[in-house]
């Protein structure tokens, strides 16, 4: 049976950066110590499935440094052309938003994928940057939350990060807003514009 997740994130970040991300590669996400992905096997509701995640982990993680290959902008542009891909550009601004709205095949491995796809922006960051992802999924209720900062690329708790999560979630309100087009410009246009 096909599992679907959804991705959000709004990331503020200068352009030379964005452009330094697109084309660097992929970090396997084994590069983030083990430790540091347990905040994504915690927020499901569902303390079963937290248990196999946390006891499936290491597999996972594993799995992902097979698959990991190629730039960011590569990535990206697979799920462009799966169509799972919304990608919005603000240059005067330095607003991002992308969504992903995608199948895979093994959930563990493909929510880590994701997010280590993701969390690279954390690595080319600088200043003034930030960004806010958020991960859900069709097969067990609860979000993942990870905040973006210079260097930093942390899972959020919503209860004991509230003051963080609830600036993130403002700072995505204004990135959304600002990088809201005039008309629709197809993923592949925008990386193009921002690679070139």
């Amino acid at each position: 049976m096909a599992r679907y997740l959804t991705v959000t994130a709004a990331v503020t970040i200068d352009q030379a950066r964005l452009r330094a991300y697109l084309r660097a590669p992929v970090a396997p996400a084994s590069a983030r110590p083990e430790p540091d992905w347990a905040g994504l096997c915690a927020p499901w509701r569902d303390g079963a499935l937290r248990r196999r995640y946390r006891a499936e982990l290491p597999a996972a993680l594993a799995a992902c440094d097979r698959w990991t290959d190629g730039d960011h902008a590569a990535f990206l542009r697979d799920l462009d052309e799966d169509g799972a891909l919304t990608l919005r550009h603000d240059g005067s601004t330095g607003s991002l938003t992308l969504d992903i709205d995608t199948r895979v095949d093994f959930e563990l491995p493909g929510m880590i994928q994701a997010l280590t796809v993701l969390s690279g922006l954390a690595d080319v960051m600088a200043g003034e940057d930030t960004g806010l992802v958020e991960l859900t999924t069709d097969w067990s209720e609860g979000t993942v939350l990870l905040h973006l900062t210079p260097g930093r690329a942390a899972f959020l708790d919503p209860a004991r990060d509230a003051t963080t999560l609830a600036r993130a979630r403002d700072a995505a309100f204004d990135t959304r807003c600002a990088a809201e087009p005039d008309e629709d410009e197809p993923a592949g246009e925008v990386l193009d514009r921002l690679l070139s």
